[in-house]
């Protein structure tokens, strides 16, 4: 009898020594041969997230994660989030990663741009956010100047409201004490700042120019001149089109003709590249009061100083204008 029960002991103790060894290596072995990256939408509760899980999951190795979550009782901690699972990754590890939000972080490009549409299309192409939300937070006043195009680091589940949010705080980042003083050297606030700067990138593409364009038009704030800038013309007319201003094109009714109100409109008159606004604070020093592009479409202009030279240039420009056909 005592040689029975010590069999069954043994039997037993081997047994629940197998179910430990094969639970552990469940647990703690890999899951996924490749890598394998899951997104769970933010706008919806554990068991929207679970479904969503299971929807995926379904039928590959990622049911042994879920089942480990389920079997632990962790199915109402999940956390929304995009992750990224590597072949290298256990069970357990990928387990606690979905319900602690140890998710992915993403690199959101805000391009700077004239036109709003493409600009948060391209934000909510990298995070949760809806592109017409993006728009809508964009467009209000009290933002759109603050945006500074560049390259961030934000959760792949960061919403419009959020994506705004860390795009204020880069922007009181930026604006740090030094380029506050700097704009205010130049006789401006930072908001000024930034609509000069959004001129000054619609007038030249090319970025070894944009000291010049922004001491040109500095100068002509300080002698209180109009600005007569035809990017704040097109913006105001809505055509983006318009190659050739023309003088019906200065009599548009709007804040932003500076052929009509002196100093700076409103508002930027685009999202403004903050190699622009550089160019704003540390303009190059100079008196010239014109400017007119250079004939050849090379995207330069001429400079002058006075507006007999300036003449010049632009007869120049509007004869090269004409041998190109373009008459708007």
């Amino acid at each position: 009898m005592r040689t029975w029960l010590t069999f069954f002991a043994a039997a037993a103790w081997v047994a629940a020594g197998a179910g430990a060894w094969g639970w552990n290596h469940f647990v703690t072995g890999t899951w996924t041969p490749s890598t394998v990256v899951v997104q769970l939408a933010p706008d919806q509760d554990s068991l929207g997230l679970l479904d969503d899980l299971e929807d995926a999951w379904a039928g590959t190795p990622g049911e042994r994660v879920l089942r480990h979550v389920v079997w632990r009782g962790w199915d109402g901690r999940l956390k929304a989030g995009q992750y990224t699972f590597t072949p290298d990754e256990s069970v357990q590890t990928s387990a606690e990663r979905l319900i602690t939000g140890d998710r992915d972080a993403v690199n959101v490009v805000v391009p700077s741009g004239r036109d709003l549409g493409p600009i948060a299309s391209a934000v909510s192409r990298r995070v949760f956010a809806d592109s017409a939300q993006v728009a809508e937070w964009f467009s209000r006043d009290s933002v759109m100047w603050r945006v500074l195009p560049n390259t961030y680091e934000m959760w792949w589940d960061t919403d419009a409201e959020g994506v705004t949010a860390r795009l204020l705080r880069e922007h009181r980042a930026w604006w740090n004490e030094d380029r506050v003083a700097a704009a205010a050297a130049q006789g401006l606030t930072p908001k000024e700042a930034t609509v000069l700067a959004s001129i000054v990138q619609a007038e030249t593409a090319v970025i070894a120019e944009a000291p010049l364009v922004a001491g040109l038009y500095l100068n002509r704030l300080k002698k209180g001149m109009l600005l007569q800038a035809d990017p704040t013309l097109i913006f105001a007319l809505g055509d983006p089109s318009i190659r050739r201003v023309l003088d019906v094109h200065k009599e548009v009714d709007s804040p932003y003709n500076t052929y009509k109100h002196q100093g700076l409109p409103p508002g930027p008159i685009r999202f403004v590249d903050p190699r622009y606004l550089q160019s704003v604070l540390h303009p190059a020093g100079h008196r010239d009061l014109y400017m007119c592009a250079k004939p050849g479409g090379d995207g330069t202009h001429n400079f002058a100083r006075t507006y007999r030279e300036h003449l010049r240039n632009a007869r120049s420009y509007q004869t090269w204008l004409n041998k190109q056909r373009i008459f708007r």
